[in-house]
């Protein structure tokens, strides 16, 4: 199964230990894993958790990754708008190649309020400005990290490529970040696609489904009530991430684990399509308008 990954850190991992001064980043970290793993693509990111350079950032981490650009098919993305200062500002990103975003990571900023800011706020004009600058360029754009205000208030502004790269079902795993059903079925409504997470607190909040099996309980909850024609892996790896010790699940510990899905779908009933479906065929679909 190949599988395209709508949400990884790689982008802010080839910028920051690249900063740093490590060398070939990406063949140490990510090359080999990626490769066993069938990982072919996805959106790969800079997050932005704090106050740095973002052009400097994508920069750093476009040169650290350019010999390797032929061999994976990437949609270059931000998570969290923290660093840019406005539409001109994103401009500058989109015409270096940036094609996704999400608006904050947790915080509440000038664009909007993640889900660690105030519940009564909510998307910004300065947001909504955002939102119809990426509709015209046709850029992805997300709502993972969104409280809930922003989420229905970015959905009033009727996006057009719309994801939640990472995140599941609140019911099944009440983690902050995971999205309660009246949001699923605004989601589908829209026609928006959900990138399954594999943070273990993600999938759920027992140990003892703290896994693939556990993951794929949320791949059947998201797919009946959004249908599986509009769910994907937004796996989020943290391996390689050194504030994030143990966040994966234990079965899925790095994207070379991910060969490790399909025979656990396929002993759940799936079929080959629908390994098809959740590992590429959603995804490819849902970004035919983006221009790459």
């Amino acid at each position: 199964m190949k599988i395209y990954d709508t949400h990884s850190d790689i982008m802010y991992n080839l910028y920051k230990r690249t900063k740093e001064g490590e060398k070939d980043v990406f063949a140490r970290y990510h090359l080999n894993d990626l490769k066993e793993g069938n990982i072919v693509g996805g959106i790969w990111v800079v997050y932005s958790d704090s106050d740095f350079d973002i052009h400097e950032a994508y920069d750093i981490a476009f040169d650290a990754f350019k010999k390797y650009q032929s061999t994976f098919d990437v949609v270059y993305g931000l998570e969290g708008l923290r660093n840019v200062r406005d539409v001109e500002d994103l401009d500058l990103l989109y015409q270096k190649g940036i094609r996704h975003a999400s608006l904050t990571w947790n915080e509440e900023n000038h664009f909007a309020t993640g889900v660690a800011g105030q519940s009564d706020h909510g998307l910004k004009d300065a947001g909504k400005k955002i939102i119809q600058y990426m509709n015209d360029k046709k850029m992805i754009i997300d709502v993972s990290h969104l409280n809930i205000k922003s989420f229905y208030d970015v959905l009033e502004e009727s996006p057009k490529i719309l994801f939640a790269s990472h995140s599941n079902a609140y019911t099944i795993s009440n983690h902050r970040r995971n999205l309660n059903d009246d949001q699923l079925k605004a989601l589908k409504e829209a026609n928006g696609y959900v990138g399954v997470n594999s943070a273990r607190n993600f999938v759920s909040k027992d140990k003892n489904k703290q896994n693939i099996d556990g993951l794929i309980d949320q791949i059947i909850y998201l797919a009946d009530h959004i249908g599986i024609d509009h769910v994907m892996f937004g796996l989020d790896m943290m391996h390689f991430l050194s504030d994030y010790d143990n966040a994966n699940l234990d079965d899925l510990t790095c994207h070379a684990d991910a060969k490790n899905i399909a025979p656990c779908l396929i002993k759940r009933g799936f079929s080959e399509n629908e390994l098809a479906m959740l590992g590429s065929k959603n995804f490819l679909k849902a970004i035919e308008k983006v221009e790459r």
